[in-house]
């Protein structure tokens, strides 16, 4: 059934047009006015009071000159600001249809199931007869106790101790047997070969040769044992330094030789 307008709320008798009980517009006399919220559907929000019974409020909407029945009980506070315009409150949402003022409604509009969009709703579960069945539950390991992460860290730590340990014992065995090779190696003259070198030392890791010079590799001692014309002349670190120096015929040092000695 469509709802009554609102001028139906209160009945308007001959002769009482005027309200013995107080008028909260009348004092804004022809000044206007608008009403908070608006009135739905209505574009032009600013009203003059024209009369009142005893249940209603009649007001003119100043553009449109169409009269709205108000109920007495909508209507609320009246600003005392009236820059720009005096504010009306409404205890109650309005909107204006079919030519007068009725309560606003917000409709909800419900479809069937069977039209429902993305209706994603599970399907009701079959009635279940007997006892539930049982769902093993797996439990997660519990987390390690504090005593357990430090024994698990300085087992870590003693390992790599052990490693660093390992890695400077081969460094010092290494840098002995080099100064082992070295002390051996003062021995070498420049009378002294490739025979005599192999024989003394032991065969190169390996050689080359540049002209007349023939460099023997041990990387093991860490040294380059240099020959000339098949002469041994002296002896080279690995960082290509002089490490061992010998007396040439007419009593000079082979060390400007060693210098001198192109890159190989």
């Amino acid at each position: 059934m469509p709802s009554e307008p609102i001028r139906a709320f209160g009945i308007m008798k001959e002769g009482m047009r005027n309200s013995p009980l107080p008028n909260p517009l009348l004092e804004l006399g022809a000044r206007r006015f608008s009403f908070y919220p608006p009135i739905r559907n209505l574009e032009h929000n600013e009203w003059q009071f024209r009369r009142a019974t005893w249940t209603e409020i009649v007001v003119v909407n100043t553009k449109s000159g169409e009269e709205a029945i108000i109920p007495r009980a909508s209507i609320g506070e009246i600003s005392i600001i009236d820059d720009p315009v005096v504010i009306v409150g409404l205890r109650q949402e309005l909107e204006w249809r079919e030519g007068a003022v009725y309560p606003h409604t917000r409709r909800v509009i419900e479809f069937p199931l069977a039209m429902a969009v993305n209706d994603h709703r599970p399907s009701p579960a079959p009635e279940r007869r007997g006892p539930a069945p049982v769902v093993n539950i797996r439990l997660e390991p519990a987390p390690a106790s504090r005593k357990s992460a430090r024994i698990a860290g300085t087992v870590m730590l003693t390992a790599i101790g052990c490693l660093i340990a390992a890695d400077i014992a081969r460094e010092v065995q290494t840098r002995q047997r080099g100064d082992t090779f070295r002390r051996s190696a003062t021995r070498l003259s420049y009378s002294d070969d490739y025979s005599s070198i192999v024989s003394r030392l032991g065969p190169p890791a390996g050689e080359r040769t540049k002209g007349e010079y023939r460099i023997l590799f041990y990387p093991v001692r860490h040294l380059s044992l240099v020959l000339k014309n098949s002469h041994y002349i002296g002896a080279l670190d690995s960082g290509r330094r002089v490490a061992e120096t010998v007396t040439l015929p007419g009593d000079t040092s082979s060390a400007s030789l060693l210098r001198s000695l192109p890159p190989f």
